[in-house]
């Protein structure tokens, strides 16, 4: 098979990847939010039957991003990332919230192995923090952790 080709199959088999996380991963944030309601229609903290207290504000908002439009929508704002290195490492990040993913992961999926030097995984983090900041959505740049090569999008209570 021509190289070209492979190339494309390989983003293309991403993008449909990417696409049905995103649909599960926003299928179980339905279910959470339902669920919530369900055990208190009033919006408050409510008892779900088992004894354990559930409210609305602790279901994790994921960032939706949208591979039609190649944008990142984010507490109701949205901003245009382009087919960039950036868009797929936060949709990367994205999909696993709260994980460490190592920075062999992350060039393999994001570079396609193109590189493999480190520099270069920070720099696309710093790029797209700039961006995210840039565009009004600094605690989402701020979510985004890194430790001994390792990144994560950190959506715990404080963001």
């Amino acid at each position: 098979m021509i190289p070209e080709n492979v190339r494309k199959l390989k983003l293309l088999s991403r993008q449909l990847t990417e696409s049905l996380m995103n649909a599960a991963l926003c299928a179980k944030e339905i279910g959470e939010i339902a669920r919530a309601e369900i055990d208190d229609p009033d919006g408050g903290p409510g008892a779900n039957g088992n004894g354990r207290q559930r409210n609305r504000a602790n279901t994790q908002q994921r960032p939706l991003l949208d591979e039609a439009t190649l944008s990142v929508i984010w507490r109701g704002r949205t901003l245009h990332l382009g087919h960039t290195q950036g868009f797929w490492l936060l949709a990367r990040l994205a999909r696993r919230p709260n994980q460490y993913i190592t920075h062999v992961d992350l060039l393999g999926e994001i570079w396609d192995d193109e590189f493999t030097d480190t520099s270069v995984l920070r720099a696309g983090v710093q790029r797209l923090r700039v961006k995210l900041r840039r565009g009004g959505m600094g605690d989402l740049a701020d979510a985004i952790a890194g430790h001994r090569g390792r990144y994560m999008l950190n959506l715990s209570a404080r963001h």
